[in-house]
């Protein structure tokens, strides 16, 4: 069911304009007197909110924007060097560990001829945890440049 004068009696809430036939209508309409008091109630409600609304000054915003545009640049700008050197780390790791492989062989007859208590296996084991800690060192890096 609809009441023709309803929506005038949403305008006259909103504006706080009230004919005395429309106050009259009022009186007689309870679908009106309902329209009335959800109207007003919300019309409270959109008072409430825009008192609690508590925007920052534009400038602040602003320089917030700025700020955060120019980290993005720079962040931008330093991730492909970083990248680059992870990468090179890496290679360096793989090429260093080859080299230290087929190297063991002559080191190792070297020096357990001047040190009596170095061995074949404590060279070897020395040689591949070296290897191994450079190849996870380059891959910290590698993931710290995705950050």
């Amino acid at each position: 069911m609809k009441c023709e004068r309803e929506q005038q009696v949403i305008q006259a809430t909103r504006d706080g304009l009230w004919t005395s036939s429309l106050r009259a209508h009022l009186r007689n309409c309870a679908l009106c007197t309902e329209t009335e008091l959800i109207a007003a109630s919300l019309k409270e409600n959109a008072a409430t909110l825009e008192r609690q609304r508590n925007l920052p000054p534009a400038a602040m915003v602003w320089r917030r924007a700025q700020t955060r545009r120019r980290v993005d640049a720079l962040q931008r700008a330093t991730r492909r060097p970083f990248l680059i050197v992870g990468a090179l780390s890496g290679l360096y790791a793989v090429v260093l560990l080859l080299w230290g492989l087929f190297q063991l062989p002559q080191s190792v007859s070297r020096l357990l001829v001047t040190s009596p208590g170095l061995n074949g296996d404590v060279a070897l084991a020395g040689a591949a945890l070296s290897g191994i800690l450079v190849i996870a060192g380059s891959c910290v890096l590698a993931l710290e440049t995705r950050r």
